[in-house]
Parts: C-alpha cells; structure tokens; sequence
C-alpha cells in the first residue's frame, strides 16, 4: 500500500514505450503527486483499519445518530415539545448532531493521528499532516454521507428536508471540518506535552454538546442565557447552517456566520503555526 514511500528519489520506473528495448526508465514525480498518492493511500489504510476487521463499523456509523435522534425525540415527546415553525423535530435535531459529530471526530482524530502512526513516519514522505489531512477527509466524507442517508431517508417517510440554500450548507459544513482539523492539530501538540490532557479534552465535548444549540434553536432559549451562549462559534455555525436548511426558520438577531468563519479559520491558522513549530518534538519518541 505504501509504495510511494518507499521512492526515495521520487521517482518511480514505468515502461518506455519509445525507447526500442522495451525496459524501464526512471519518471519525475513532482512533490504534490506524491502528496495526493500518501493521502490517498492513508485514507485507505485508515478506513480498513476501523473497519476492515469488522462490518458493523459501517452500521454504527448511522446508529449513533440515529440513537441521538431517538433519545432526543422521545425526550421532546414526552415534554409535548413541537418543532420550531413547524419543523419536524427530528430532522432539526439530525442538523445539528451530525454536524457536532463530525467535528467531535474530526478533532479526536487528528489529534490522536501522531501517537497511532508513529511507525510510518520513518518513510521520509510521510507527514503528520498527510495523517491529519487524511483523517479529516475521512471522517468528513463519512459524516455528509451519513447526512445524506438520514435525509433522505426521513424525507421517505413524509418529513419536510427541504435544503433551502445548498451551498449555505456546504459552507458552513466545511468551515466545521476546517476548524475540527485546526483544533485537532491544537490537541495533538496539548497532548504531545500534557498526556493526561486527552482524558479532559475527550469529556469537554459533553458539555459542549448541550452548549451549542444541538437540541433546541436559540429562539427557544432564555433571554436570560442567550448572552452566554452566543460566545460559543458552534452556535453560530448550527443556527447558520439550520437557516440554510429550512424555509422558515426561527433565526433570531445576532447570529452571524463570520463569527463562526473568524473562529473557524483562527483555529485552522494556529493549529497549522504550532504544529508548524512543535513538528520535530512530535515525532520524537
């Protein structure tokens, strides 16, 4: 699988048709195709390492949303909690838990990517950013697949996905797994320096999980708690992308996708600068 690594000189032997002996000779391989082959080949070797072994994991991928959305919906129930506007419940609660999912991911894989993959970083090719890029388009191709099931399969069963502004949504999706890479990159260095960390760094994204909007839009929220929930970016980028999603959505004054872009980017720049600095103590043992 990892061939590529292994081309010290960057170069691979193909056959050369014109050269009358019908033998080998050597091609350049600029630095970007070796990149794209080292990605490409840690995306595969991530997913048959999660999955590989067993074929539940691809089960587990829905069921997990899906438990969210049936604890939550049987909680609203019981409550006689209706949908915002007339949103079914359990599509406002999927807009938001698979989104905090895929960034919840995200950042723990890119965060533990080093400690996992420390023997391939003896071939000289393979970066710790190859394993954090690689990772991340895994974990984000996986969770807007997940999204795209659950949609349409609640749209199969007569609930309203109406995907108001597509490209709102692709936005604010992928400005959530640039900031899940950022903040992972910041865990990975955390962690290089603080082990005891990853414990702490795990059991923060519960509380997170009830703080940013998930459950509820923000309309339904207290005036009184509203100030303090706006100062979490998440908020932002769920009740952006909920507004991208439905036609008639609740959303209240104060909501601003740039704050989440600003925050989003942040990360992603300080995440890049401190691994850039911290990159050698990484990869020490």
């Amino acid at each position: 699988m990892f061939n590529v690594a292994t081309e010290a000189d960057g170069q691979v032997e193909t056959d050369a048709p014109g050269d009358g002996l019908g033998g080998v000779q050597a091609v350049p391989r600029n630095p970007w195709r070796i990149q794209k082959s080292v990605v490409f080949a840690l995306f595969i070797r991530e997913l048959k390492s999660r999955f590989g072994a067993y074929k539940g994991g691809y089960v587990w991928l829905l069921v997990e949303p899906m438990a969210h959305v049936l604890l939550l919906g049987l909680i609203f129930s019981a409550l006689r909690h209706r949908g915002a506007s007339g949103i079914d419940t359990p599509v406002l609660i999927v807009t938001g838990v698979v989104p905090f999912l895929m960034f919840k991911n995200i950042a723990l894989q890119v965060m533990e990517g080093v400690d996992a993959n420390r023997a391939l970083f003896t071939f000289r090719q393979i970066k710790p950013t190859d394993v954090f890029v690689a990772r991340t388009l895994l974990d984000g191709f996986l969770s807007l697949a997940v999204f795209a099931i659950l949609l349409v399969g609640m749209a199969w069963l007569g609930m309203a996905t109406p995907f108001r502004d597509p490209l709102a949504v692709l936005f604010i999706l992928g400005l959530l797994i640039a900031a899940a890479l950022g903040l992972g990159m910041i865990f990975c260095v955390v962690v290089r320096y603080m082990p005891e960390s990853k414990t702490f760094i795990r059991l923060s994204f519960m509380p997170l999980y009830l703080l940013s909007g998930i459950v509820f839009p923000l309309a339904a929220v207290p005036q009184a708690y509203l100030s303090w929930l706006m100062w979490n970016p998440l908020v932002h980028a769920i009740e952006a992308l909920r507004d991208g999603f439905f036609l008639h959505y609740p959303l209240i004054p104060g909501v601003s996708p740039g704050f989440a872009a600003m925050t989003g980017i942040g990360l992603l720049l300080v995440g890049l600068a401190w691994y850039r600095t911290q990159r050698y103590e990484l990869l020490a043992q």
